[in-house]
């Protein structure tokens, strides 16, 4: 079975981190450009390379939440 690759989306800094795995890749300002963006990259990864994918948002303290999942 193949590891589920997780896209995170973290408030920081007045705006939103979008994290691939472990790895910050992007800042956006909006929490729903950063939420569209992380489901256009975990569906992009899922249909063309057979990857299975989640959105999850950090909830700063609380449980995690997923938003999506691919595969």
């Amino acid at each position: 079975m193949q590891q589920r690759l997780m896209f995170t989306i973290v408030s920081a800094c007045s705006g939103w981190q979008l994290y691939e795995g472990d790895q910050g890749r992007l800042w956006f300002a909006s929490r729903s450009d950063a939420m569209e963006t992380a489901d256009l990259m975990a569906t992009s990864l899922h249909e063309n390379h057979g990857i299975p994918t989640a959105v999850v948002m950090d909830m700063a303290g609380c449980e995690s939440v997923m938003l999506n999942s691919h595969g």
